[in-house]
């Protein structure tokens, strides 16, 4: 399985759409939060300086009625030193400022141009529409925000019918009094509300993102991980190895199952496992058959004669060094025949793995050699060892055995005249792996054949049952190694093994 970068990760995924997601609700939240904050407070605004308008109206409408200016322009300047109150104004319907707190704009033109005479005033008309309910206005002025408020003074009876200076009945609006107001308390909140609103959405979009990010991780990445990675050691053919069960949810149940399915190919690999053992043994049999009948000839023969002697009489003292390497001979020769049937036995013995420590490859590849000594001689192959100084490892020497013996078994079937078998052992410090190089100069493997010949039951022979590679797969990916295959019809094929020094396979016994 192939790594995968930062951005391919499961994790990754879902916590970075969580919190796009996330992102996008709390900020919408916070901006529509923000609008309705600064609506309200304008509003609130707004609302004060339409009750201090209309109130300065009430206030101011017995001076206006009876003209009494300098009363007028006392309460203006007062009203206008107050804080938060930019300028109070009283101007005509013309646009004439009448009353002022900035005195130096009395009997000026207002600009009905400008903005704080939008609201009432069309371009180049007189003024009107002062009936309308909108009388407020925001404008900017000395680096700040001001609020404006217009309050019309209507032509009431008390007016037009006064003697100190009438205006016409018809006339409905008589002035304007304008209040400015500052908004820099107003913006100083609303900057406050926006800032907290910022910063609590900030932390809650943090908030969310580590608790939703830790749930990922744990429920939905760390499960999902061990599944990729079962599912390589799986593949590897590791069957031992199993997922922890974390919950009972739909991953759980995926965990649960896996393990099944793993304990389902372990029977599945020991009967394909075992089946090969006797398909081997099969083909061993003839082959021990002589190699254990030479040495029994031996001792046979050296047996009658010793008898023979023995019932003649005429045994001699100075004979006796020479029984004595008789017996010497039927001793080794014992010894042979029992470690031959000794190996057989333990080849075809039903057990399961056994890691031991400190097994030697060239010694485990020796004793592969062991069992097919009188095979290789009857076909006259031409053996060539080459062993390396090599470490132990970690493994099962059985296993591997009935590895390396399916492979030279193979490689004899496939040699005729003159063939050569050339096994090299090598240690690869860099890699930390132990090397094992089996060559033959047999017929070869067809190139469309090569990446079929470890599946199970495939098989270019006819007699062959298909399991043979299959089992040298199996056996060689438990111990987290390596095989590879190189061949050419005609010119012999390649068997490379490589088994780290250190393995995970675990022992079941």
């Amino acid at each position: 399985m192939s790594k995968l970068m930062w951005y391919q990760n499961l994790s990754f995924k879902l916590i970075f759409w969580v919190g796009v997601i996330t992102i996008t609700v709390i900020g919408v939240f916070a901006y529509i939060n923000m609008n309705t904050q600064k609506r309200h407070l304008l509003n609130e605004a707004i609302l004060g300086a339409k009750q201090l308008s209309d109130t300065m109206r009430r206030s101011l409408w017995y001076d206006m009625l009876h003209n009494y200016r300098d009363a007028l322009y006392n309460e203006i300047e007062v009203i206008g030193r107050q804080e938060g109150i930019e300028k109070v104004r009283i101007f005509n319907k013309e646009g004439v400022i009448m009353f002022s707190s900035d005195k130096e704009e009395m009997g000026q033109m207002v600009d009905k141009k400008a903005e704080a005479c939008y609201v009432c005033h069309a371009v180049d008309k007189p003024l009107e529409r002062l009936d309308i309910p909108q009388r407020s206005r925001i404008f900017r002025a000395d680096g700040h925000r001001v609020l404006g408020m217009i309050s019309p003074i209507y032509n009431e009876p008390a007016c037009y019918s006064a003697n100190c200076h009438v205006h016409p009945r018809g006339k409905k609006v008589l002035g304007v009094l304008d209040i400015s107001l500052s908004l820099a308390t107003t913006d100083k909140g609303i900057k406050e509300i926006r800032d907290k609103t910022i910063l609590f959405a900030a932390i809650t979009i943090l908030a969310v993102s580590v608790i939703i990010g830790l749930f990922i991780q744990r429920a939905v990445y760390r499960p999902v991980k061990e599944l990729a990675q079962g599912t390589t050691r799986v593949a590897a053919g590791d069957f031992n190895h199993t997922i922890p069960l974390h919950s009972r949810d739909e991953l759980g149940q995926l965990a649960e199952s896996f393990n099944k399915m793993t304990q389902r190919l372990k029977e599945v690999q020991y009967q394909l496992l075992q089946s090969e053992k006797l398909a081997s043994i099969g083909k061993l049999a003839a082959t021990i058959a002589h190699e254990i009948n030479n040495p029994l000839n031996g001792i046979l023969t050296y047996t009658k004669l010793i008898e023979r002697k023995l019932s003649e009489g005429t045994f001699k003292e100075d004979e006796i060094p020479k029984f004595r390497s008789y017996l010497a001979i039927m001793e080794r020769e014992t010894e042979r025949c029992s470690s031959i049937v000794r190996n057989l036995l333990d080849f075809a013995r039903q057990r399961e793995p056994s890691l031991k420590p400190d097994v030697d490859i060239n010694s485990v590849v020796e004793e592969s050699l062991s069992l097919l000594t009188n095979q290789i001689a009857l076909q006259e192959i031409k053996l060539e060892k080459r062993y390396g100084q090599l470490p132990t490892i970690m493994a099962d020497p059985m296993q591997l055995r009935q590895a390396f013996l399916n492979i030279i078994l193979n490689s004899c079937e496939a040699m005729q005249d003159e063939g050569k078998l050339t096994i090299t052992t090598t240690f690869l410090q860099k890699d930390q792996v132990v090397k094992v190089e089996i060559v033959d100069n047999g017929v070869g493997i067809a190139e469309e054949d090569l990446p079929k010949i470890f599946d199970p039951f495939f098989t270019s022979k006819e007699k062959g049952t298909g399991l043979g590679l299959s089992v040298v797969y199996g056996i060689i990916n438990s111990h987290q190694g390596d095989i590879e295959v190189k061949s050419k019809v005609g010119e012999g094929t390649t068997f490379i093994i490589k088994l780290p020094t250190q393995t995970r396979v675990t022992n079941t016994n």
